[in-house]
């Protein structure tokens, strides 16, 4: 029970460098309830900005490599949603922004009740699909 504990808060309180917090507050003002995580080779930020969950990745020297926004259905862009609706039913989406290159990442459920997560670009066009 104690390794579970250990390995469910783990992360939970770590402090990243000054450089990375100054790169966090550049790119998120405004973010509220900022859980910082330790991955190694690269520090995480889990946060809340506008009532919407993000995840935002820095390398030990500050640099922001990726972020993640959970998005809502009603969030997403029409083309994206339109082909997503292709497949199935729209159960998440995540919109991921690495190298400023935007894709989203959203995971179906056909009328089979088998789940897909599909990967689009950001004008809709398919990237990848993987059955779950």
């Amino acid at each position: 029970m104690k390794d579970f504990l250990k390995k469910v808060t783990k992360g939970i309180g770590i402090s990243p460098s000054k450089i990375c917090l100054h790169a966090f507050n550049q790119n998120f003002k405004d973010a509220i309830n900022v859980d910082w995580y330790s991955k190694g080779n690269y520090y995480e930020a889990v946060f809340y900005k506008e009532n919407l969950e993000h995840i935002a990745i820095f390398s030990l020297s500050g640099i922001l490599i990726e972020y993640k926004l959970y998005l809502p259905e009603g969030y997403l862009p029409l083309p994206i949603k339109n082909m997503a609706e292709t497949i199935g039913e729209i159960m998440n989406a995540v919109m991921r922004n690495k190298g400023n290159m935007v894709e989203y990442e959203i995971i179906v459920r056909d009328s089979k009740l088998t789940r897909h997560l599909i990967t689009l670009s950001d004008i809709g066009s398919l990237i990848e699909e993987k059955i779950l």
